[in-house]
Parts: C-alpha cells; structure tokens; sequence
C-alpha cells in the first residue's frame, strides 16, 4: 500500500461520510468539508470503521438515541493514517508522525493531570469529553480530526495488522480484555465460562486461553453455528445453551468466573445458577436495560457480581501487541463505506454473524 498515496487529500478538501441527528434510526450519507485539526490534534485518514450494536442503540430513539441532542458522523471503532498534524502535536507527542498507521481510542479520555480518573489508570471512566463517534465526529467518515492523545500506533504494520482488525480491536477486543484482565483478573487456575460468543464473545474465548492462560476456557451460545468457531479460536469446550448446565455437570467443571456477553435476563439467570459458591459473575453485554435480581440466591453462594465499561488506551496497545503476536486473531468482515446503512440494517435484525468493518 502506497503510504504516499493515502496521505494526500484530495484537491477540492471534500469527503463523504455517515451523520447521526437525534432520534434518527438511520444515518445520512453526505458530503462535508475535510476538518482540520486543531492545535492538539491529528487528521486521520480512515482505512476501516467497525460497527457495534452500540450503534444500533444510538439509532433507538428509545435506547442510546433518547439521550441525543446533537449531530454528527458516527463510528467509534477506528484504524487509519495520520495525514495532517496540528501545530502543537510535533512537540507534546513527537511519535505521532505523518504516514503513521494507528487505531484511536474513542473514549476520548481528557488525559489532564487533574483528573483523579485518568491519573489512575481509569481514563475508560473519564467522562470530560464526550466518545467519539457516539457523541462527536467519529469514523463513518473518509477523514476524521481526533484529538493527538487517543492515538495508539498500529506495530508491525499494514501487513501485520489489517485495518479492518485494527478497529474493530479498539472496542470488540479491548472492552473483554478489560473485563478479564484488569477487572476481574482472571488467573491460570480458572475455569472460564463465556455466555455468548458473537463479536466480543469470540475475542473473550481467545483472551482468556492465550493472554490471560485460563486452566479451561468453556463457551456457550445459542446458536449451533457459533460453536466451531468458539473451539477454533481456543475454547476447550463449547455447547449450547440448553446443554449447559447438564454439560457442566457431567464434565464436573467448577466455573470460577462467567462472563455474560449477552446481558439479558435469560443469561444473567444462567450466569447466577452454573457459576460456583465464592464465584464471579461479570456482566459485559447489553441485552436488556435492567435486571432483576434475587440478592438471597447471591448472598447464598457468596457471589461477586461486576461489570465494566470499553477499556483503557494503555489496554488498547496491550491488545494491538497480542494481536500482532497471533494471541489474538479476531474475525472480522469488511464492507464499503456506502453499504453502511445496509450493514446496520442487517445488525439490527440479527443477519450478521461476526463483526464487520466499513471501508471508506
């Protein structure tokens, strides 16, 4: 791929690109002006965007969408070249080059040193700036101007690491390796259980077998087709969800730790009755709004029940490391750009089987 080619922007400074307006349940395809970045900030030209149910939550006018009140180009799974630099970036992150292939971190973490958040560790908990893509201009775009302190470089390459994979990794694979590896913590001892293994599912199963070095990893969905890929990407077991607990059984597993990709009150149940006395339950989907809980059945088995949110930009280059190492090999389709209301159609009614990546 001609590195020269990718960073000069076009004469007449135009791109196309996908705009959310509130209460909107599709976006709209125009055509804007390419940004330019302000002092603290770098162009990107974007090489892939993935797409995520979250998006679909953001074109629910009573889901994500009920709390919109602005507009902008949607897309938080980001991975392109940087083609402009603002006038502060060569000094406060001289890394950050012309040509250089990175992912961005779309929580958009304020980065301050007085934020008690983002001095911790915790920048996936800061809430100064709102997350690009989900509140800001994001990636359903040819070009987008982020700020210089979200980037993460892509190592090994184009090559190594393809665009599509590289987005998709900001989001689809770091918000499971945050469950697992930061908050729960999983160790070499456990048994893992995966409730769910669509998208971030499948990441989890590969986390926890070949990061993380769980004893016994088992993955459990609905759908029989999504079993052989569980065993492929590194499950030592896998079955359907009606064969659970007669599975779990008769193999004499003692689950340590579930984590619910699905997060509705099905497997929220499911995740609460397989797990063992002194367990963890730890829920990342979200499937249903609420949950109800039965706090005597917790209290009965000593249960520790959690959750977490997408995951750090110190993560997101862990994650990148492990991919380009082969730890992690996520699946992931790609589309063109101008299918994008098509691609979110089709993730709305359950026609889309891995994650998919739209292609400026």
């Amino acid at each position: 791929m001609d590195i020269s080619q990718l960073t000069a922007l076009p004469a007449d400074r135009r791109m196309i690109g996908y705009r959310y307006y509130p209460q909107a349940t599709e976006p709209v395809r125009e055509e804007a002006a390419i940004p330019t970045p302000n002092d603290d900030e770098v162009l990107i030209r974007v090489l892939a965007a993935g797409v995520c149910h979250s998006d679909i939550g953001l074109l629910d006018p009573n889901g994500l969408g009920r709390i919109a009140t602005t507009n902008y180009f949607m897309g938080h799974e980001n991975a392109g070249i940087i083609v402009a630099l603002g006038s502060s970036v060569p000094s406060a992150f001289p890394e950050l080059v012309v040509g250089l292939y990175v992912a961005v971190c779309s929580v958009n973490a304020c980065f301050a040193a007085s934020c008690p958040l983002c001095q911790t560790g915790a920048d996936n908990l800061c809430r100064k700036n709102r997350f690009l893509g989900l509140g800001c201009d994001g990636a359903f775009a040819q070009y987008c101007a982020v700020r210089a302190a979200v980037i993460v470089p892509v190592p090994g390459g184009i090559q190594r690491i393809p665009p599509a994979v590289a987005a998709i990794a900001t989001d689809a694979v770091l918000t499971p390796y945050h469950a697992m590896k930061t908050c729960v913590r999983i160790e070499p001892t456990h048994t893992v259980l995966v409730l769910g293994v669509g998208g971030l599912g499948l990441n989890a199963v590969a986390i926890a077998k070949h990061c993380l070095n769980a004893h016994c990893v088992l993955a459990c969905d609905t759908r029989q087709s999504s079993l052989p890929q569980a065993l492929e990407v590194g499950a030592d077991h896998a079955v359907l969800s009606g064969k659970l607990l007669q599975f779990v059984e008769g193999a004499q597993l003692s689950i340590d730790v579930v984590f619910d990709f699905v997060g509705n009150q099905a497997s929220f149940d499911t995740a609460v009755s397989v797990v063992k006395p002194c367990g963890k339950v730890h829920i990342v989907g979200l499937g249903a709004a609420t949950l109800q809980v039965t706090p005597l059945v917790w209290m009965n088995k000593d249960l520790m029940v959690g959750s977490s949110f997408w995951g750090t930009k110190r993560e997101l280059a862990e994650v990148l490391d492990a991919i380009a190492e082969g730890k992690i090999k996520p699946r992931v389709e790609t589309r063109p750009l101008d299918q994008c209301v098509q691609v979110l159609d089709d993730l709305r009614n359950g026609k889309v089987k891995n994650r998919i990546a739209l292609i400026p």
